[in-house]
């Protein structure tokens, strides 16, 4: 088998320093990791999709290897973050493929970027916060009143950074994302929606959003959890490439 060659480097986008990897050649494919996450996450898609793609990892801002000059940003900064990475490496359009948070910047960068947006595969995500299943959502607003009690206790210190960090991630699962249904309708790039009957996010709004994205497909794995496109790696990966062939990607 050949060597895997990667290529790796900083870019330096508004506001923050995003790391990134790539390897492979052809149409590019832009992979986003979920929340509290990094690149590492898709080494299994990276192989196996590098062998016919171009294939480009990236830390989100305050993630991995990345750095931001803020404290607080939104899934729409994470957005401009990937087409100011893009831009970086001379990329004018690519394939999104995003995992949970990852997934919601995906649809994100399809709504402000649909010149630039070859197709979206969106894995496990959602896109309005009440999209979560109750217990899910509860659970991470307590967490968040919790995290703010504690840092607005604490002096300057590297536990307080530590908090304001937790914090910021956690902001990003209560408060967003912002995706309408007048924004997912106006998503112009196929879309394949994968997520399992058991994720966090509700059944029912997984299939309210493929409804409300015009050109979309909906892969629904039975008994799948929040980590579907990890733990049934292989199911996913034919459900992915069947979708690019049908698309001609």
């Amino acid at each position: 088998m050949e060597k895997m060659i990667c290529r790796q480097g900083m870019a330096d986008t508004p506001k923050a320093w995003i790391y990134y990897k790539e390897s492979g050649h052809g149409v590019p494919i832009l992979m986003l990791h979920g929340n509290a996450e990094t690149h590492m996450i898709f080494d299994f898609y990276e192989k196996k999709l590098s062998a016919n793609y171009r294939v480009i990892l990236m830390d989100s801002r305050g993630h991995g290897r990345s750095m931001t000059a803020r404290q607080s940003f939104t899934i729409h900064d994470m957005a401009c973050d990937a087409a100011a990475l893009l831009d970086h490496l001379g990329i004018a359009k690519a394939i999104l493929l995003g995992f949970s948070d990852g997934a919601n910047i995906a649809l994100e960068f399809a709504c402000c970027f649909p010149e630039r947006t070859l197709a979206v595969i969106s894995a496990s995500g959602n896109a309005l916060s009440y999209g979560l299943r109750f217990p899910v959502r509860l659970a991470a607003q307590f967490t968040g009143c919790a995290l703010s009690f504690l840092k607005n206790r604490l002096p300057d210190s590297s536990l307080r950074l530590q908090l304001t960090k937790r914090l910021q991630l956690n902001t990003l699962l209560t408060d967003s994302p912002h995706l309408s249904a007048e924004r997912l309708q106006h998503i112009q790039a196929p879309v394949l929606i994968l997520a399992g009957t058991r994720d966090l996010i509700k059944t029912s709004h997984t299939r309210w959003m493929a409804e409300q994205i015009p050109n979309s497909q909906l892969r629904l794995i039975e008994g799948g959890t929040h980590k579907v496109l990890f733990l049934r790696e292989q199911q996913c990966t034919g459900y992915i490439l069947d979708f690019l062939r049908r698309n001609h990607l």
